[in-house]
């Protein structure tokens, strides 16, 4: 009887610890369930969250409009996009940061990407664009659905994003009438009231029209080299109150008579009393138009490249460009539908609805090649060197 007690004992405690084993390896299970959930959750998490690299000028992707269009592809594509941006600061950087790969998105000048060097589109740095990615395509200006410079064998390799003139703006408290000449800057009457940029390509194209030079001239260095042009752009520069950097602001204008603007400043300079409009010179003013190119970067990033082209997309929309280029800018749209839908006061605020308006005369910058492109060069910097030399001789007088 008591053998039997003792295996009875013996299989109650077998028994219990049979049930705490089972207690133990289902609260393992759990365990091991529960961490599994969380790295999987954390793995989606990192698929679904995408870093979108743009080079662009400054003003050109300003922070309300990026966090709309965060919000925008999160509900399109359940992505969190990161939108890194970095401003363009010479007109070269564009070249250099595609072919380092350091942006997927960059916004080149027209004479810049088939420069013989860079040869953007030759060279294969840029991406073919897919138009039925990019329905607001439809809304562009006529004038920019084709750009020769941007299309190779019928495919497009960018949009245009924006156009205007480095053009002649006038501070309305001092005149009555606009300005008709740039040579009003080599008036006696404005020396050290005027300002222009700090650029030396766009102000030898100024002084060659000023001058009366055709538009083929600004492409041919032997024209421009002599010593009458030299003194004229020496003089631009010597009697200016300031040379502005990058893109012209409020600072830079503001108590001046004169300058020469991409027409950024004028909104805010509105905002702040003083009213400045343009001007239109018989002569002509250079033109530009920037645009929005793809890095051959994402040509193996498939839903970036998806991702990239909704944000040109997005930039070329009629909101995008009213909110931006007119209100924020005071430059031209290139969507149609935001020039139809322009107030009267904006329309006013344009330098022209397209770049063949009789009134404004737009000699677009030319594409150069490398002696011209140097020979230019050459003579900003000597222009740059006299301003220097008479600098220091004022200075020890």
């Amino acid at each position: 009887m008591f053998i039997l007690f003792i295996i009875y004992i013996c299989f109650k405690q077998m028994e219990l610890a049979s049930t705490m084993l089972k207690y133990v390896a289902q609260k393992l299970a759990f365990i091991c369930m529960g961490l599994s959930i969380s790295i999987v959750s954390v793995c989606v998490f990192a698929e679904k969250q995408q870093v979108l690299r743009l080079l662009v000028w400054e003003g050109y992707a300003p922070e309300i409009q990026r966090e709309k269009f965060r919000r925008l592809i999160s509900k399109k594509y359940s992505i969190d996009i990161i939108l890194k941006v970095n401003y363009i600061v010479d007109a070269e950087d564009g070249f250099a940061a595609l072919r380092l790969k350091k942006a997927d998105i960059v916004s080149p000048a027209h004479n810049r990407i088939n420069d013989k060097r860079f040869k953007m589109i030759d060279s294969g740095l840029l991406l073919p664009l897919n138009l039925d990615n990019l329905p607001n395509y439809q809304q562009l200006n006529p004038s920019f659905k084709y750009s020769k410079y941007l299309v190779k064998d019928g495919v497009h390799y960018g949009l245009p994003f924006a156009w205007g003139p480095y053009g002649l703006v006038y501070n309305t408290a001092y005149f009555d009438e606009p300005p008709q000449s740039w040579n009003i800057l080599w008036d006696p009457k404005y020396k050290g009231q005027y300002s222009v940029a700090d650029y030396g390509e766009i102000n030898v194209y100024l002084t060659a029209l000023a001058m009366g030079y055709n538009k083929n001239a600004l492409s041919d260095f032997d024209q421009l080299n002599n010593k009458a042009f030299q003194a004229k752009l020496t003089s631009l520069i010597a009697n200016a109150k300031s040379l502005w950097e990058g893109v012209d602001t409020a600072d830079d204008l503001m108590q001046n008579k004169l300058a020469s603007s991409w027409g950024f400043s004028l909104p805010e300079l509105k905002k702040r009393g003083e009213t400045w409009k343009w001007a239109y010179p018989r002569e002509g003013v250079p033109g530009w138009i920037d645009n929005h190119v793809l890095s051959q970067e994402l040509a193996d990033k498939p839903e970036l490249k998806r991702i990239a082209e909704e944000w040109i997309n997005f930039t070329i929309s009629a909101e995008f460009q009213n909110s931006v280029l007119v209100e924020a800018l005071g430059t031209n749209p290139v969507n149609m539908m935001t020039v139809e839908k322009a107030t009267e006061a904006q329309k006013r605020g344009f330098y022209a609805t397209s770049l063949s308006e009789s009134k404004a005369l737009i000699v677009l910058m030319p594409q150069l090649d490398r002696r011209t492109r140097n020979g230019i060069d050459n003579i900003w910097n000597t222009a740059l060197k006299h301003l220097s030399e008479s600098t220091k001789s004022t200075n020890t007088q």
